[in-house]
């Protein structure tokens, strides 16, 4: 292929070229996955610099580099592409060397502080698993291929090919969480969406995005990407939800307002029944995944699938078997009078939401146990406190991927949140998990939020096994 078809309509400088038309078959920005004859993307990242292993790709065989740094030493034989852009130009090039696989399929894009990754969970049941491509937080599934997910938005290299891969596989769809980070930086700008969810907006992130106006405009920007914006399906009964709308006169919905609506009608620990209203339409039917968070996610995936034709039978029919996401209001099972839930919350909103739901639920006491994370928007760690406070018996407030501020400091921010006596600190979250469930009685409810389906801790800069799920089972163990 020659370099100006991978490169069209890429703005480069040539610094070297041996041979311009490049016989390689595949791309890469990660040396370690580098073989024979691939191309190499040296991204400038913010803690990897990937022209550090330019030397180390060209021993695996790479013949062609593209570089965002011009201050580099040329090795002999080797085609060097400059592109000041290049993070961002990466999804254009690899569409053009891919041949541009996204359009084949049916996208949906998910956007929002909280609910993204139920959403993905609610779309693929709603679409087929058998038809339909995840992309998001806990995972990437593309057919019966399973990817490790480090990023809840993918590098936009590795989402061309996994849409080549879709393709390859004859799915139909691709269902995708796209986080305000994918969106700021430019990694989802290759994609033309069929149809886009904005979920919620509360406070996070704004270790990145500084200000709650940024966060705004960054969440915005998935509307550029959709093919008609009034495919974007939108939760009104969220503030930002109301400005979104008056921008692209999509799909509306809330609890009581807008296109689609749903109330709860009653709620067990097995599910709950809602009432629809499908545009003019209503329905009962029975949702096993519980709180009015779900139901929220439920009408914004609703409200995408009918931008696709869907018949409300087919979508009532096909709510009864719908399954939530891992480590999202997820019991952990166990031999004991009480229960354990396990849920990714790790904002305000979100903590709030499972707390909320949980009351409803429960016939003895509310335990929680939370955490905030280091290096992260330090404004939200007394709100999670006044707000675990405000729907628990008894908190445990604890570490959460302290990463590299030391764990007792981030505590000093949580406990400013606290005005009562019902909490305990406890800096290390296995005796953490341990004190509540030490401290449980029959018919109590322990809320452990935070990781959710992570199994893992993060201190410093390493990641240790740890998974909430197991240290219940352990604490359990030891009560005997």
């Amino acid at each position: 292929m020659e370099i100006k078809r991978i490169l069209n309509g890429i703005k480069y400088e040539t610094l070297q070229e041996i041979n311009g038309n490049i016989s390689a078959e595949n791309m890469e920005y990660d040396s370690r996955k580098i073989n024979k004859g691939d191309i190499f993307i040296a991204l400038a990242g913010h803690t990897v610099d990937g022209h550090d292993f330019i030397e180390k790709a060209v021993e695996k065989g790479v013949e062609t580099i593209f570089v965002s740094r011009k201050d580099i030493q040329f090795i002999d034989g080797i085609n060097y592409y400059y592109i000041e852009n290049l993070s961002e130009d990466m999804g254009k090039i690899a569409s053009n060397f891919y041949g541009y696989p996204q359009n084949s399929l049916k996208i949906i894009g998910v956007t929002g502080t909280n609910g993204k990754t139920t959403t993905t969970y609610i779309l693929e049941s709603l679409l087929g698993e058998d038809k339909t491509a995840r992309l998001g937080t806990v995972e990437y599934k593309v057919g019966d291929e399973i990817i490790p997910a480090p990023n809840t938005t993918p590098m936009s290299l590795d989402i061309v090919k996994m849409c080549k891969k879709a393709v390859d596989k004859n799915l139909k769809y691709l269902v995708m969480e796209i986080s305000s980070h994918g969106l700021e930086l430019g990694r989802v700008n290759m994609l033309k969406l069929d149809a886009a969810i904005f979920t919620n907006l509360t406070q996070d992130h704004l270790d990145f995005h500084k200000t709650m106006e940024n966060y705004f405009h960054a969440k915005k920007k998935i509307f550029t990407l959709l093919k008609d914006v009034r495919n974007s399906v939108i939760n009104i009964d969220d503030e930002y939800g109301k400005k979104y709308i008056e921008y692209t006169n999509g799909i509306s919905y809330g609890l009581e307002k807008g296109d689609i609506t749903g109330k709860i009608e009653n709620i067990s620990r097995h599910g709950q029944k809602v009432e629809l209203k499908i545009f003019n339409n209503r329905y009962e039917t029975e949702l096993k995944l519980l709180g009015k968070f779900n139901l929220y996610n439920l009408l914004g995936a609703i409200g995408a699938v009918k931008c696709f034709g869907m018949k409300d039978e087919e979508i009532i029919e096909k709510i009864k078997n719908i399954h939530g996401a891992p480590g999202r209001f997820e019991p952990v099972k166990i031999d004991a009078d009480f229960t354990v839930i396990v849920d990714y919350a790790h904002t305000g909103d979100a903590l709030e939401n499972i707390l909320k739901s949980v009351n409803e639920l429960k016939t003895g006491r509310v335990i929680s146990v939370f955490g905030c994370g280091g290096d992260r928007d330090k404004g939200k760690r007394p709100i999670m406190a006044e707000i675990a406070e405000k729907y628990s018996d008894l908190t445990v407030a604890t570490s959460d991927n302290p990463r590299t501020e030391d764990p007792a400091e981030i505590l000093q921010d949580v406990v400013k949140g606290f005005k009562k006596e019902n909490h305990i600190i406890e800096v290390d979250r296995k005796k953490a998990v341990a004190i509540a469930v030490q401290n449980a009685k029959k018919d109590d409810i322990i809320v452990i939020a935070g990781k959710g389906h992570e199994t893992y801790q993060i201190i410093g800069r390493e990641k240790i096994h740890f998974d909430d799920r197991e240290v219940v089972q352990e604490a359990l163990a030891n009560l005997r």
